[in-house]
């Protein structure tokens, strides 16, 4: 017994950071967040009537999703306080993931550490991963598909490409972009490897398998009416933009793209900076200069400032908030929220900070020219980014979208680096990951508390008046209204009574509720007539 707790114990202390997450935020609510009341609702109907059926809201495949959810429902009952624990376990299961990913990277313990936090403590995963959206599981094998290919590119053997090849489906299972997995192996590969029957095999056996998978998915999906109506709508609005590229998709792909980096530059600080000292080649200093400038100007001058991409990390706090008034916002919290300065300023620390990316890549692109040898995690890491990040820097990313890019990125960076940083660089280290698992800890706290406050009025107001004269926000319509047969469903709710948070001058507050709020302001919401 001893032996196994001590090969396992960083498994069980990342166990017990995830529990005491838990305990500390508190997961329980029977309550929908943002989307998954769609997926909420696929699974409810399996539980109590017995069939798969998609609703009519997104357009993933997201079978292997809502049958995810409907084993945890078949062991202890349907609520959404279930299917969040489903997410929970999940997001575990990623932590553990990103973590063999590291060592496989062979990252110094300290930067495994630290990046570990960073990823957790992120609050756009921590959020969801308080939720049953999709983003969390499918970042979960997505990490795991990473891995599995990495290893098979370090040890030239089938297996691990048999697993990954796995993950694959169940990625897939989830959201049709698992596509981009399999591609970017067999473009790794050709860079990395000698090109000859043996090794093209195993390039573009992962490729075929998942064609296959796909059209044997779809056949079954088409022939039993399973499809949603707006299934590979994105994958027609991609097209569309290739064909139809114009200067206006451009400067929105370039847009996307500094906003991106920005997001990855401010939520990896720590490790971009650590590594940014190692780039010593002319012109590096002017470069890094002109870069953090350009960039950072362009996000100002277009209003695009971090947090600006949609709809989990919002101004100040996490979200969306999804109470129709004119103070709540789905991309601002109850108030108060920070003045424009402060998120101009953590731009600029993000776009100085993803600098250490641009310089990475010119690197590894110099070593591949020059064919110096290159480690092929980096490679692989680079044409993930790549081929990941394209097809929504063309139709629009949400911050979500993001979660697979932070673990990458530290792989891409710090791969076979034992670098370790002066005790004067980790104190300030530690304080940066103090204040950002403060932020995201409090932030998810207050989302679900107001979310748990807001239901139990619902609930109680429902009691005398009915559903459909209450507007209590964006999933209290859908979770009650949504129909795929009324194409206006939403004009069923007629309000004569709203929750919002800020009440306007011609409304009439009968009732005003207050729920714990840990960051700074005062945790209220009214009803208003």
């Amino acid at each position: 017994m001893m032996q196994f707790l001590k090969k396992y114990q960083e498994y069980f202390g990342l166990l017990l950071l995830w529990l005491l997450l838990i305990l500390i935020i508190n997961p329980i609510g029977d309550f929908p967040l943002n989307d998954d009341w769609c997926y909420g609702k696929s699974v409810k109907t399996m539980y109590e009537d017995g069939y798969l059926k998609l609703y009519n809201w997104g357009e993933m495949t997201l079978v292997a999703h809502v049958y995810w959810g409907y084993f945890f429902t078949e062991v202890f009952g349907f609520s959404f306080t279930v299917l969040r624990w489903s997410t929970l376990f999940m997001g575990f299961a990623t932590i553990i993931g990103i973590y063999e990913l590291f060592k496989l990277a062979k990252l110094s313990r300290w930067a495994i550490f630290v990046g570990i936090v960073l990823c957790v403590m992120n609050p756009i995963f921590l959020s969801l991963s308080f939720s049953f959206m999709t983003d969390v599981p499918f970042m979960c094998v997505t990490i795991w598909t990473f891995f599995f290919f990495a290893k098979a590119l370090q040890t030239d053997k089938w297996q691990p490409i048999f697993l990954a090849i796995f993950c694959c489906y169940w990625a897939f299972l989830i959201r049709q972009l698992a596509w981009v997995f399999p591609l970017v192996f067999l473009v790794t590969f050709v860079i990395v490897k000698p090109r000859n029957r043996k090794n093209l095999l195993k390039a573009v056996a992962p490729l075929l398998a998942l064609i296959f998978f796909s059209l044997v998915f779809n056949y079954l999906m088409e022939t039993n009416n399973l499809l949603q109506q707006r299934y590979n709508s994105k994958f027609n609005v991609l097209i569309d933009s290739i064909v139809n590229v114009d200067k206006v998709i451009i400067i929105n792909a370039f847009s996307y793209f500094c906003r991106t980096m920005a997001y990855l530059g401010i939520f990896l600080v720590p490790i971009h900076l650590l590594y940014l000292k190692r780039y010593s080649f002319k012109g590096a200093t002017i470069s890094a200069i002109v870069w953090t400038f350009l960039i950072t100007a362009f996000l100002i001058w277009t209003r695009k400032e971090i947090p600006s991409l949609d709809n989990i990390w919002i101004d100040f706090g996490v979200g969306p908030t999804t109470l129709a008034d004119d103070g709540g916002s789905f991309t601002k919290s109850p108030e108060p929220t920070m003045p424009r300065w402060f998120w101009q300023l953590l731009t600029t620390i993000g776009v100085f900070s993803s600098v250490t990316l641009v310089f990475h890549i010119r690197n590894m692109v110099f070593g591949v020219f020059r064919k110096r040898k290159v480690n092929s995690l980096v490679v692989l890491s680079f044409v993930f980014f790549v081929v990941y990040l394209t097809p929504f820097l063309l139709v629009g990313v949400y911050d979500r979208y993001l979660l697979p890019l932070f673990p990458i990125a530290i792989v891409f960076l710090g791969a076979n680096s034992s670098k370790v940083p002066g005790k004067s660089y980790q104190y300030i280290t530690y304080g940066f990951l103090g204040i950002i698992t403060w932020f995201s800890v409090c932030a998810v706290h207050d989302y679900l508390s107001w979310n748990r406050a807001r239901w139990e009025v619902l609930n109680e107001l429902t009691e005398t008046i009915p559903k459909n004269q209450i507007q209590g926000g964006a999933e209290y319509v859908t979770w009650n209204f949504f129909s795929e047969t009324q194409e206006k469903w939403w004009e069923q709710v007629t309000p004569n009574y709203t929750l919002v948070f800020k009440p306007a001058a011609n409304q009439k507050v009968l009732e005003k509720y207050e729920y714990s709020r840990w960051l700074f302001g005062k945790g209220v919401f009214y009803l208003v007539e």
